[in-house]
């Protein structure tokens, strides 16, 4: 006789691990850095056509935002110092700095979620 009864719950475990890797805390707070630095871009530009030099002194801190998050997300996806200092040059570029922040921020994205976070708007959650 078939013991195999069809309204059993799983026994397997179907919930994603959690893989626990070195450095990958400090992407998530990167990410959300430069994610925060993004924003404050598009929120200097749109103050700078209104208030002028105000703006300026806010793209300054998204700039500040965005070396750091730079940096620390560099040293937690573990990039090699050559292209650490080639990626900290190129954000003061002002269009490029941009495009390396979203480049950066989709490689942390892909990271985090392989390792088991959810990635919201506006960073990443266990």
């Amino acid at each position: 006789m078939n013991s195999y009864n069809p309204y059993e719950a799983p026994k397997a475990d179907v919930s994603a691990p959690m893989v626990d890797e070195a450095g990958i805390d400090e992407v998530a707070s990167a990410q959300k850095l430069i994610i925060y630095a993004i924003l404050t871009y598009f929120a200097a530009a749109a103050i700078r056509a209104y208030m002028g030099p105000v703006g300026l002194l806010v793209a300054l801190g998204a700039l500040l935002m965005g070396l750091v998050g730079t940096y620390r997300l560099c040293s937690g996806l573990g990039f090699s110092m050559a292209s650490r200092v080639i990626l900290i040059v190129l954000m003061f570029v002002p269009l490029v700095s941009l495009i390396v922040l979203l480049v950066l921020n989709a490689k942390a994205t892909a990271k985090l979620r392989s390792a088991g976070y959810r990635v919201g708007l506006l960073g990443a959650s266990r």
